[in-house]
């Protein structure tokens, strides 16, 4: 948690909700804890959220990613369509510097940078800004090697520059690699929101069980 305030007037923010969608939007006005933004075009007629749905507003900072929990309040109409959210008070935000790591399971594959050629093929096991874990299949990787990484996260592609920091055996034909690399904004921003939206799932389900 920190002691980072809401999004301010004019802010472009993102509200995701339950079941995975995501509207990126736009501040109009704010009274304490009531943040009013803009509907989402097209989408804010069409799924508005139920009234007392959790949703999480997200936005970058100077700092890093930050997301505030809150609710939805009530769809109102006033010069523009507007949906109301009541946050919680807490805010978290995820560092540039001190990079988040969460598990993860997508397919990811390496390619050697110079010939292009695919050199593993597999899944990470974590990652995070600046690294991923994999576990798979080698074909000529080997550790310092300078490697393309591809993988998709949550519908992205992302394609960045990498260097092989470690390679182990993993037991039968497997290995796990670790990757390290230093993404570009674009792409340093889609980490950032699956480490962020993984970290939600594991909140959710844990709440979940709590309530078993």
């Amino acid at each position: 948690m920190t002691s980072v305030s809401l999004p301010d007037v004019n802010s472009l923010v993102e509200i995701a909700l339950q079941d995975g969608r995501v509207y990126p939007t736009r501040v109009e006005d704010t009274d304490g804890l009531i943040l009013m933004v803009a509907a989402p075009r097209g989408a804010g007629d069409i799924d508005v959220p139920e009234p007392g749905e959790e949703v999480f507003v997200r936005w970058t900072g100077p700092r890093g990613l930050y997301t505030a929990p809150g609710t939805f309040t009530a769809s109102v109409r006033d010069r523009v369509a507007l949906w109301a959210i009541e946050a919680e008070g807490t805010v978290d935000y995820f560092s540039r510097r001190n990079a988040v790591r969460v598990a993860g399971g997508e397919p990811v594959r390496l390619l050697d940078l110079a010939s292009g050629r695919e050199v593993f093929h597999g899944r990470f096991v974590d990652i995070s800004e600046r690294g991923a874990r994999c576990q798979g299949t080698s074909a000529g990787l080997s550790a310092e090697q300078d490697v393309m990484v591809k993988m998709v996260l949550d519908d992205n592609l992302v394609a960045l520059a990498g260097n092989v920091l470690t390679i182990s055996e993993a037991g039968g034909d497997a290995v796990v690699a670790v990757v390290i690399y230093d993404p570009p904004e674009a792409q340093a921003q889609i980490i950032r929101r699956y480490v962020m939206n993984m970290q939600i799932r594991a909140r959710r389900t844990a709440a979940a069980n709590a309530g078993d």
